[in-house]
């Protein structure tokens, strides 16, 4: 049984999750070192992410209508989607996996296990945020609850989206199905948008918005960790009972800790090579752009996605990010000027004269997917090696639920607070 006042534990990343881990290890009385490459804590794939909590919107992108439109998506240059194969075991078996996983009975059982992680985070996250002053977790300005919209053009889509709502729904799910004029009233801007009529929506009232980056490195820094930034991860080191000793970093830097949690995102597979083991993550590159917003009334006050695009919109104070794309494209997270422009012309046309493009902000992060679409949390085949990674488009919404998930495991009493067995690393 592990007894967290005597023991330290070095959490490697220090993005939206493994800052997460660290904050809700030290409520829990580890002493903790936090490891990240980058110069402040949610600089990777947190940075700019898409920036919705979305509690009820965690369907995995593995279905069965994703692998019919496979095909069509990768044939078009304008697509959402965009596969570079790579000659490379490990993404040829990722893709086995993912296709295997296109069946609705692990969808919906996905579906399960994403949403009780999910509503754990929201609930975790608000008791964060009411334990904490305004200014420490650094969200006074970037986190709302505007509620979130998700616009359909196709008319045709309407029966498959009542039918998962039915799904959700017996899940704890609130939502509704609305009428093109009711979208039009709860979001006002939408009156002048273009790209087609709207058939109908569907609107989540309790959905939220914040800043990733924001939120990582307030929870970084106020989880009194100490903070080893800039600090580039290479290998760990392992001792006598299959044990890990020590985490040897860049520059000769050495970290000794009686614990580690790996929540590196992409590099965490990689980090797991030199011990002769591996994770089936794959970075699939996303793109934002962070605009300023001058003509408020025309901007979306309320969180939009626009399924037809397959973008997200989030107001974050005075500023709109829009995200989206998915490109399976190996681990470079290179900006590619068209999806940027995609993205620009996508607001200008739905949101006219809302925002300033002068300084877009483009930026492209690789989120960490697993084949099926849920996270790796709990312990490794080494004893005192945990994981949390793998978390995809969701570590935003994810992060409070699977950190404290993982301080429950790793307290080795009591009960956790959801059943751990659908994120097992070894189901993997």
């Amino acid at each position: 049984m592990t007894s967290p006042a005597r023991q330290h534990v070095c959490v490697v990343g220090a993005g939206i999750v493994g800052a997460a881990t660290a904050y809700a290890l030290a409520r829990d009385g580890w002493r903790v070192t936090l490891v990240d490459a980058n110069a402040h804590a949610g600089q990777g794939a947190s940075r700019a992410n898409g920036g919705q909590l979305s509690y009820s919107y965690v369907e995995p992108l593995a279905t069965p209508p994703a692998l019919v439109a496979l095909p069509g998506w990768l044939l078009s240059a304008d697509s959402p989607l965009r596969w570079r194969p790579r000659p490379e075991w490990a993404h040829v078996r990722w893709l086995m996996s993912f296709v295997a996983a296109c069946r609705w009975s692990e969808v919906h059982a996905t579906t399960r296990a994403l949403l009780a992680l999910s509503f754990l985070g929201r609930d975790t996250l608000h008791r964060w945020l009411a334990d904490e002053p305004d200014d420490v977790l650094r969200l006074p300005s970037r986190h709302a609850r505007p509620g979130k919209l998700v616009i359909y053009r196709n008319a045709g889509a309407r029966a498959a989206v009542a039918r998962q709502l039915d799904v959700q729904r017996e899940l704890g799910c609130v939502q509704r199905t609305v009428e093109a004029s009711e979208c039009l009233a709860l979001e006002p801007a939408l009156r002048a948008t273009g790209g087609g009529p709207i058939a109908f929506g569907v609107w989540t009232e309790d959905e939220e918005v914040a800043d990733a980056s924001q939120l990582a490195d307030g929870l970084a820094k106020a989880s009194g960790a100490t903070l080893r930034l800039r600090v580039r991860a290479q290998r760990f080191e392992t001792a006598r009972h299959s044990q890990i000793a020590a985490l040897q970093c860049e520059n000769g830097v050495r970290i000794e800790a009686d614990h580690f949690v790996l929540a590196a995102g992409p590099a965490a597979s990689l980090l797991l090579r030199p011990l002769g083991a591996a994770l089936p993550i794959e970075p699939i590159r996303g793109y934002s752009i962070t605009l300023p917003v001058i003509d408020s009334a025309a901007a979306p006050r309320v969180s939009i996605t626009d399924n037809g695009r397959k973008l997200v919109h989030a107001r974050l104070g005075d500023q709109l990010r829009v995200a989206g794309f998915a490109e399976l494209c190996g681990p470079h997270p290179q900006v590619d000027p068209r999806r940027i422009e995609a993205l620009c012309a996508a607001v200008r046309e739905t949101f006219p004269g809302a925002c300033d493009f002068t300084d877009p902000q483009p930026w492209a992060g690789l989120r960490p997917a697993t084949p099926g679409g849920r996270p790796l949390v709990g312990r490794s085949r080494w004893p005192n090696l945990w994981i949390n990674a793998g978390h995809g488009a969701l570590g935003l919404t994810l992060a409070p639920g699977s950190a404290t998930l993982l301080a429950s495991l790793m307290k080795g009493r009591g009960t956790p607070p959801i059943d751990p067995a659908p994120y097992a690393p070894h189901r993997h």
